[in-house]
């Protein structure tokens, strides 16, 4: 009997510490870069370059940053009643940030906030680490990125966090025929806004 007492509270501490190891998933903030090359029959086929299209634009599906690897984040409520966000890269992001940024110059940067294209930017150097959403975001995207990322003024950000999501999520629209398709045969997928 005792040892079947001992074993089963064996099992339930294991059990509650394998709970308290797992960590929440990031709320899906990550910024696409505009891919370069075209996709064309004449690409090389040995290459599996994963794209994504906004707009007639394509994009790396391969993010350059996520919000994995920012630190803080400070929100602004634009005139459309909308929010934006600065984020803050953490010290040891900062390089490949800029690096990122040099490398591209000139090309467009998509941000993508829980699978919904937000405005494109054109992307400049950042030597400091800081990325801006600019508009497009509500208070629910607000409340999940603090989930991950600390603000940097808590006791604004709580005013506006909202603990639903009221933006309906996008859908492919219909007049869209026949995907596109890479030199591969691969769908390429359509992010909507």
């Amino acid at each position: 009997m005792k040892l079947l007492i001992s074993l089963i509270s064996t099992l339930s501490a294991a059990v509650a510490l394998s709970c308290c190891q797992q960590t929440q998933k990031a709320y899906p903030v990550y910024f696409l870069v505009q891919d370069a090359n075209t996709v064309t029959e004449a690409a090389d086929s040995t290459s599996a370059r994963m794209i994504v299209k906004f707009n007639g634009v394509t994009y790396t599906r391969m993010p350059i940053m996520s919000l994995d690897h920012f630190e803080k984040f400070r929100s602004h409520l634009n005139p459309d009643g909308s929010y934006g966000v600065t984020l803050y890269a953490k010290k040891e992001w900062r390089n490949r940030l800029y690096y990122n940024t040099i490398e591209k110059s000139g090309m467009l940067m998509l941000p993508v906030v829980n699978g919904l294209a937000m405005e494109p930017m054109r992307i400049s150097p950042v030597n400091d680490g800081v990325l801006v959403i600019w508009n497009g975001l509500n208070g629910y995207d607000l409340k999940m990125i603090s989930r991950t990322i600390d603000p940097i003024n808590p006791e604004i950000e709580k005013k506006r966090y909202k603990s639903s999501n009221p933006r309906p999520l996008p859908t492919k629209p219909e007049n869209v025929q026949d995907q596109t398709r890479d030199f591969t045969g691969r769908t390429v997928g359509e992010i909507y806004s």
